[in-house]
């Protein structure tokens, strides 16, 4: 065999918002204590990948650093991998998007090692055979991908080049498996990879050169700093005589290798993401001939897809905005960027979907980055219908001066509330999953739910227990009016109801203002028995800001005429009697005002939703308000009855002006 190559890779194991404490953390413990070593070793090779807002901070808090990385790099003794700027998810990129965040990482390489990039990380191995002809033109040379994408004709431990559209780009597998163990001696090591390498290449080639590139996350690098084995490779640097075993650069190694493996490498991501991707939490070995994608993992971790939806929509707004305020659109752009930083999709190293506190703030930013880019044009309100989650339905798109929403035809509901540059996406509610919160949700928790329920489930509705199937909550309604020019949409959901299945109808119209939704219901008994029961439309808060936690809200009522506060940490029933809803927002100070055309009857409860957290622990992560009126339902055979709800949202300040000036005593008591 011939020689063996062994690249060494310190990974920042981090995505690009893991926030200034983590960076000083980390200079602190592992790139101090390695740039200092690497000064003082001159023959020490190691490649170095950074998110471009890491290295950013290390310019401004430690310049000192840089200066020695400018230098070792200089030496061609270090290596600094280029990238995505804010680590994104390249396949989930229109292609502008891709080659902006590769240009302002390189631009910042360039302007503080020095040299600008020619090879690149790509966050969790997430791959696409698109991504070819757009890191071609953006000066990239190779790229590092996990071992487990490389199909198994290939040989893993060769330089594989791929091409696309007869752009062609050079890949380096990277080997999470040839890590050392904490208590591995160096000499059995070096044995170990040397034995697996020699198994892939079997006699090998003479024409190539077989290498291993080991990524060393930052969270092992402290340890293996200080380890035996690290001792050893010094040990076998310094040594010229060894011939057997390279330490090198994955530059050098590239410039001096005299063949290259032709492969196809399909569409796939890193194996610790992927087992994650077929069922909801569950570790899942894939045995198919197909490689689980990025778009496999979302479509299993629906809120991880509206996300992504919402990103692709404000991506879409920002390219097709042609002219205007220039530096509103570069802002705006920017902050588009930001929110496309990988974590906010997917919890490394474990690999399962990040939780609701990172996606509530790319939400945040990208709702900054939709105000920006209204700013930079004459905006005018609009309410659109197109296939905005690519499901083949047609969703209603509200754009209001405060809020942007999308209202689904599953259920008729509201699924997406966006507060445009204030706040996140208040319709953005986990549903309960048996393993972690010994429920399950048989419903997607958005705003303007619909269940009729038998009179003798309702209580346990009220004590938030699953009950029965709620019928409209799981229906598809089917559109019986679009009106864009005056912003209302009618539809209608069918079902049946009881053991008797009786059929039941609910037409169901929204009309959008600038300060909210007036909602009108029609419930229909279409068949020839009485029908008893009990409406409900349930609309669900979810936790936005993470600071104040479960206090975020808080909720008073006009019950019988009477100012009443709901009490935040336990459900809550009122049977009748309720005029008018007021729920705040104590952290970003919104305000949203339920008011009923008729008395009604309402529950509320604060649910806890607990998940995995990137350490492999159950944790709670998000808690939503529940809110439900309700209204008891007699209907003979063929009748119907009707109930309205009004929604509006306005700043609290706002409202506090319009109290002032002789606001309805109705308003002015909640």
């Amino acid at each position: 065999m011939s020689v063996l190559h062994i690249c060494l890779e310190l990974d920042s194991g981090c995505g690009s918002s893991a926030g200034t404490s983590f960076y000083d953390e980390c200079y602190q413990k592992v790139y101090k204590q390695f740039l200092a070593f690497l000064y003082s070793h001159p023959k020490f090779p190691l490649t170095i990948s950074f998110t471009g807002e890491q290295l950013s901070y290390y310019e401004e808090t430690y310049p000192e650093a840089i200066q020695i990385l400018r230098e070792l790099t200089s030496r061609h003794q270090v290596e600094v991998l280029g990238g995505g700027y804010y680590s994104p998810i390249f396949p989930l990129l229109f292609p502008v998007d891709r080659s902006g965040q590769i240009e302002k990482m390189s631009a910042l390489l360039r302007a503080t090692v020095g040299k600008r990039p020619r090879g690149m990380t790509l966050f969790g191995s997430i791959w696409d055979p698109s991504l070819v002809t757009t890191f071609q033109s953006c000066g990239m040379e190779y790229v590092l991908l996990d071992s487990t994408l490389i199909p198994s004709a290939c040989r893993g431990c060769y330089p594989l080049i791929t091409s696309e559209q007869g752009k062609t780009l050079k890949v380096l597998p990277l080997h999470a498996e040839f890590r050392p163990a904490p208590d591995e001696k160096g000499e059995a090591w070096i044995a170990r990879v040397q034995r697996a390498v020699s198994n892939d290449c079997g006699d090998g080639d003479c024409d190539f050169d077989p290498v291993a590139v080991i990524s060393l996350p930052v969270e092992h690098a402290q340890e293996f700093i200080k380890s035996e084995c690290f001792k050893y490779i010094n040990t076998l640097i310094e040594d010229s005589t060894q011939c057997q075993v390279k330490f090198d650069l994955p530059q050098l190694y590239l410039k001096g290798a005299r063949r290259f493996l032709p492969s196809y490498i399909p569409a796939g991501m890193d194996g610790q993401v992927s087992q994650w991707a077929r069922k909801v939490y569950e570790k899942c070995e894939n045995k198919s001939r197909f490689p689980v994608t990025i778009y496999d993992f979302l479509n299993t971790y629906r809120q991880n897809r509206h996300l992504y939806e919402r990103m692709m929509y404000i991506s879409m707004i920002i390219s097709q905005c042609h002219g205007g305020d220039k530096q509103r659109k570069r802002f705006a752009q920017e902050k588009l960027w930001e929110a496309q930083c990988g974590s906010n999709y997917v919890a490394l190293p474990l690999g399962i979907p990040a939780i609701a506190e990172k996606r509530q703030n790319a939400y945040r930013i990208l709702n900054e980055s939709e105000k920006m880019i209204r700013d930079s044009y004459d905006f005018s309100e609009s309410l659109t219908n197109f296939d905005y989650n690519g499901d083949g339905l047609n969703e209603y798109i509200c754009q209001t001066e405060k809020f942007h929403a999308v209202i689904s035809p599953l259920a008729g509901q509201v699924s997406e509330l966006d507060i445009i540059g204030v706040s996140s996406n208040y319709a953005a509610s986990l549903s309960r999953i048996a393993q972690f919160d010994k429920q399950e949700d048989a419903y997607s928790r958005g705003m303007f739910v619909e269940h009729l329920f038998e009179p003798q489930e309702i209580q346990d509705y009220f004590a938030q227990k699953p009950v029965g199937s709620g019928i409209f909550s799981q229906v598809l309604f089917s559109e019986k009016k679009f009106d864009g020019r005056r912003r209302e949409i009618q539809m209608e959901g069918r079902g049946t109801f009881s053991a008797m299945h009786l059929p039941v109808s609910l037409r169901k119209t929204f009309i959008i203002s600038s300060s909210g939704f007036s909602v009108q219901y029609i419930l229909k008994n279409e068949s020839p028995f009485p029908l008893k029961g009990v409406l409900v439309v349930e609309s669900n808060f979810a936790q936005t800001d993470f600071a104040q936690g479960a206090q975020q809200y808080s909720a008073e009522l006009i019950l019988r005429g009477n100012k009443k506060a709901v009490p935040a940490d336990s459900p809550y029933t009122a049977d009748g009697g309720v005029s008018l809803l007021q729920i705040v927002d104590n952290a970003d100070r919104i305000s949203f005002l339920f008011e009923p055309n008729e008395e009604c009857g309402f529950s509320s409860a604060t649910i806890p939703f607990r998940r995995l957290d990137a350490g492999n622990k159950i944790r709670e992560v998000s808690r939503t308000l529940v809110a439900g009126f309700f209204w008891n339902v007699d209907l003979a055979a063929d009748r119907a009855m009707e109930k309205t709800i009004n929604l509006s949202i306005m700043p609290v300040k706002v409202q506090a002006k319009k109290r002032s000036h002789g606001a309805s005593p109705k308003t002015a008591d909640c």
